[in-house]
Formats: structure tokens, C-alpha cells, sequence
């Protein structure tokens, strides 16, 4: 008997990549036959492949936001890539076709539409993106990450976003601060800050300086520091908190991010979808510095969900330096520190998310389910 087919359009960032693979990796479990449509020689290929799970090329890039020379290139590329898919379709016969949000998403699900097959989007941010509109537009499903401003329309659910299965549950406290390095005394709060895989200059910069100035206000008043820098601004940032009056353990990047989630007791990150995902999964409270340049500053509008939850504190990057200082101290070194800090993990719970175990289950059932 043939076994039913699922076309998977995880192109694009980090971000759209890994939900697509773990949905690849639980539709191919549960007896289908997943293949994964990329843009040429994405990193995730090597991944797909040790998972023994197929890929499929189709080049695409990000539609250009302005007039320029690039315009035509782009209609080029949107008309080879809708040849590909209509070929891709065509030869694998899927009999359902999912995008994660990359453009790569559009001439696929054009591609299905055309063919048939029901289609179906998930967006892991509060607001769609460009690429899922245009999908929905062409009629597929949209199932959410996080609760969508206006609320759930007709068909559409809010399942959460994959992440990995080791960043599902806390890691222990204790335990993680002992693999870093760090006093594991529960009176000594610790604070991680990271700004995505690469770093983000404007917190490199920023918060050594602010914690320096707070720890000299109050120096009795314990602290540590765990600050993902990333490898181009490694020294940098470890010069900046040179003579600090608290321990800071500064890394270019960190594999094990479990362990830092578990040994913090505040994050000071960006506000992506995915790292928001891992966020609720932690129970951790958090300052979210949205990324001001994101595609229709969908950053600014995840952080908002979270702290109209209660769940998180939202700074914008151009009020850093007045705005940041007074949050850090009201959640790291007043009194009243811990007791904010509970009542902010408490505020995940308000989001009404699935677990984040059932966050892939729920996809598959709502993908299956659309496919009959």
C-alpha cells in the first residue's frame, strides 16, 4: 500500500528550518513520507540527510522591499522556483504540503494548490509574515506559534512551535550552575543574556555597562552574569565587563543551551518566535529587546503577546540605555526581586499554549486531519 506523502517548505532561516524538521521527523514516525523543500545549500541539508529524510532545491530568495535592480532577478527566481515546484509537485504527488514561513513556502504551496493538495502554513510569530500571507491567500490553513492579535479565524488553531526536545522541560538549577562554573547558591540570581546565533552588538555593548553602574549602586547585592556574545564580538564584550564587582561568564556561543535556561533566573534576549518558544517551555521570565529591523517588526509584536501575559518585560533597543537600567534592578537587585520574577514565570500558563511536547503532535493531527 502506498504510504500517504507530506512536502514539508522549511527554506529560509533557523527559524522556519528546525520546525519543519521536527515535523519532518514525526510525519516519517508515524508512517508517511516526508521530503523537505529547501533553497540550495542550506545547512539544514546535512541534518535531513542524517535523518535520512529527502530534499528537494528550489531557489528562492526574500522578495526585495523597495524598488531596485534586484526587482527583476527576483521575478527571474520566482519564475524558475514556481517550475520547480510545479515539477516537484508533480513527481512526488504529496497528499498534503506544509510552509514554515520561508519564501521557499510560496511556490510550493502554489505549486500543491494548483495540484489539489490541501495546504496548510504555520507561523510561529504573532503576526503572518509576507511569505504566509501570500500562501494564505492562495488558501492554505494557517496554524499558530503564538496567539495571533485578533484571534483564531475560521480552520485556523493555535498549536505552538517546535523546539528541541531537550530545551521541553527545566534542566536543574543547581546542576547547570555547577556544569558553568557558577556559585550555585539559590540567594545569587543570574542573569543570561544572548542575542540570537550570531550576537547582538547593541547588547554587547549596552548591558555590561548597565550592570557595571546597578552592581556599584548596590554592592551588597549578589550577581553573575552568562552572556552569549557570539565569536565576533567575544573580546569586546569580555573587555566591557572587565572590573565588574560580579562574576561574568562571557561565550562566543553555547551548544548546551539547556544548561544556561536552567542556571538562570532572568533572560535579556531578542523576541523570535523560536527563542520566545524555548522561553514558555523554561518557565522563564524575561526582558525582550525586540530586533528593530525585523520583517514588519513582527519582534516588536511577538514581545507585546508575552508581556501582555505578565510573562515578560518588553524595552525597545532605542530606550536601552534609559528604559533598562530600572527593569534589571526592579527584577536582579531590589527585594521585591525573586517575587517578580515568580510571578512572571507564573505568566506563561496565560498564554493557553500546548504544552511543548504536544506542539508537534498537534501540528501532525491538524495536518492529517486537513488532509483527510
Amino acid at each position: 500500500m502506498r504510504r500517504k506523502r507530506i512536502l514539508i517548505a522549511a527554506g529560509g532561516t533557523g527559524g522556519h528550518f528546525y520546525p519543519g524538521f521536527a515535523l519532518a521527523q514525526a510525519f516519517k514516525e508515524r508512517g508517511w513520507q516526508p521530503l523537505v523543500a529547501l533553497r540550495p545549500g542550506s545547512a539544514g541539508d546535512a541534518l535531513l540527510e542524517q535523518a535520512g529524510i529527502p530534499a528537494a532545491a528550489v531557489d528562492l530568495e526574500g522578495l526585495p522591499r523597495s524598488l531596485s535592480l534586484k526587482l527583476p532577478r527576483f521575478g527571474l527566481k520566482l519564475a524558475k522556483s514556481a517550475w520547480a515546484a510545479h515539477r516537484l509537485v508533480a513527481d512526488f504527488k504529496p497528499d498534503a504540503a506544509v510552509g514554515m514561513g520561508g519564501y521557499v513556502s510560496v511556490p510550493c504551496l502554489w505549486a500543491a494548490r494548483r495540484a489539489g493538495v490541501p495546504t496548510a502554513v504555520h507561523e510561529s510569530n504573532a503576526i503572518l509574515g509576507l511569505a504566509n500571507r501570500l500562501c494564505r491567500g492562495l488558501g492554505a490553513k494557517v496554524f499558530w506559534g503564538l496567539p495571533p492579535k485578533g484571534g483564531l479565524k475560521g480552520g485556523e488553531a493555535l498549536v505552538g512551535t517546535p523546539i528541541r526536545a531537550e530545551l521541553r522541560t527545566p534542566a536543574p538549577r543547581e546542576e547547570s550552575r555547577r556544569k558553568l562554573g557558577l556559585d550555585t547558591a539559590a540567594s545569587t540570581p543570574i542573569l543570561l543574556v544572548f542575542g540570537g546565533s550570531q550576537g547582538a552588538q547593541t547588547l554587547n555593548r549596552a548591558v555590561p555597562e548597565i550592570l557595571k553602574t546597578l552592581a556599584a549602586k548596590a554592592p551588597d547585592a549578589a550577581l553573575q552574569v552568562i552572556h552569549v556574545s557570539g565569536e565576533k564580538w567575544l573580546e569586546d564584550t569580555r573587555g566591557r565587563y572587565a572590573g565588574a564587582s560580579f562574576k561574568a561568564l562571557v561565550l562566543p556561543y553555547i551548544t548546551a543551551m539547556e544548561q544556561a535556561y536552567g542556571a538562570a533566573d532572568l533572560v535579556l534576549c531578542r523576541s523570535g518566535a523560536s527563542t520566545l518558544a524555548e522561553l514558555i517551555a523554561q518557565k522563564k521570565p524575561a526582558v525582550l529587546v525586540p530586533y528593530p529591523h525585523a520583517a514588519a517588526d513582527h519582534q516588536s509584536r511577538n514581545a507585546a503577546v508575552i508581556e501582555a501575559a505578565g510573562a515578560a518585560r518588553a524595552v525597545e533597543e532605542k530606550n536601552l540605555g534609559q528604559a533598562l537600567p530600572a527593569v534589571l534592578n526592579s527584577l536582579l537587585l531590589e527585594p521585591e526581586a525573586a517575587a517578580h520574577r515568580r510571578s512572571m514565570s507564573e505568566g506563561c500558563a496565560r498564554l493557553a499554549l500546548p504544552a511543548p511536547s504536544e506542539a508537534v503532535p498537534a501540528l501532525v493531527r491538524a495536518v492529517e486531519a486537513l488532509a483527510g
